[in-house]
C-alpha cells in the first residue's frame, strides 16, 4: 500500500524520480498569497468561489515552494509560464523556460494533487467521488470512453460505475496533461485499461511511439477520491509521496530560515 511520508521540508528532486505532494483546502495560509506572481494573484482573485480561488492558490504556493528549493531562490521569483497557446490568458500547462522542470498540479473537492519530475513529462489527475449526487453514467461516458472501455464499464455493478468512470477519466486526463495537450484531445484517442485492472496505457491516436515509456498508476488518498499519475520517461521512475499539511501550514519566516 501506498505511504505518504508527512515532510517538513522540501527533499531535493533527482533525475528518474517522481515526487507526489499531497495538500488539502484546509492547508490554505493567508502568507501563501505572498508566495504567488502577480499574474496569478489576479487570476486567484478572479474565482467567485472561495474554495476554487484556495484550490488554485494552494497548487501555486506548493509549486512554488518546491521549484523555489530546486532552483535555490525565493519562491515568488521562479519563473513560471502560465501562458495558454490559444488565448495567453494565464492558466496554460505551467512551465519553466528551460523546461528541465516537469510538474503538474490537480485539485477536486478538498484535495490538491502536484507531481514534479525532472526532464520527463508527467500528468496528475484527482476527481473527487461525491457520494451523494446520482449521476447517469450512461450521459458521461460520452466522448470519455472508447466502446471497448464501454462495454467493460456495463460489466461492472451499478454502484461501481461512477468510481469505474473515473477511474478511466483519471487516467487518461493524467496521460494528456502529462503530454501538453489537456482537453484540446479527446479522451476517446487514449485507451487505457479499466478499473481494477493494471493501469496502462494501451493507445494513443498520434501517439503510438509514447506507449512504451508511460508509466501509469492510480494514487491512493481516500475512498472518495479517485486519483492516477502518468509519468513518460525511458528510465524507471523511483516513486516519492509527500503529504505536504506541515509544509504548508508552517509559517513563512520558518520557510526563509530552512533556505
Amino acid at each position: 500500500m501506498q505511504q505518504w511520508e508527512v515532510i517538513h521540508s522540501v527533499p531535493h528532486l533527482w533525475n528518474d524520480t517522481c515526487h507526489v505532494y499531497l495538500a488539502k483546502t484546509t492547508d490554505f495560509q493567508p502568507w501563501h498569497f505572498q508566495l504567488l506572481s502577480n499574474a496569478e494573484l489576479e487570476y486567484a482573485l478572479s474565482f467567485r468561489k472561495e474554495q476554487d480561488r484556495i484550490r488554485f492558490i494552494i497548487g501555486c504556493a506548493l509549486s512554488r515552494l518546491v521549484l523555489a528549493e530546486q532552483l535555490n531562490m525565493p519562491p515568488h521569483q521562479v519563473p513560471i509560464d502560465r501562458t495558454c497557446p490559444k488565448c495567453q490568458k494565464p492558466h496554460g500547462r505551467p512551465r519553466l523556460p528551460d523546461d528541465k522542470l516537469h510538474w503538474s498540479v490537480s485539485h477536486s473537492g478538498e484535495i490538491i494533487l502536484v507531481a514534479f519530475t525532472v526532464n520527463a513529462l508527467v500528468g496528475v489527475d484527482v476527481e473527487w467521488i461525491r457520494p451523494f449526487i446520482s449521476y447517469d453514467t450512461t450521459h458521461m461516458i460520452e466522448g470519455i470512453l472508447t466502446e471497448k472501455e464501454a462495454v467493460h464499464l456495463s460489466s461492472l455493478p451499478k454502484k461501481e460505475r461512477l468510481k469505474g468512470i473515473l477511474s478511466y477519466w483519471t487516467r487518461k486526463e493524467a496521460v494528456l496533461k502529462a503530454t501538453g495537450e489537456g482537453l484540446n484531445t479527446s479522451p476517446q484517442k487514449v485507451e487505457v485499461s479499466g478499473p481494477y485492472q493494471k493501469p496502462v496505457l494501451k493507445k494513443f491516436e498520434g501517439h503510438q511511439d509514447l506507449l512504451a515509456q508511460c508509466v501509469l498508476m492510480d494514487l491512493f488518498l481516500h475512498p472518495e477520491y479517485q486519483a492516477s499519475l502518468a509519468i513518460f520517461s525511458h528510465l524507471p521512475i523511483n516513486l516519492l509521496l509527500f503529504d505536504a499539511g506541515m509544509l504548508m501550514k508552517m509559517d513563512l519566516e520558518i520557510h526563509h530560515h530552512h533556505r
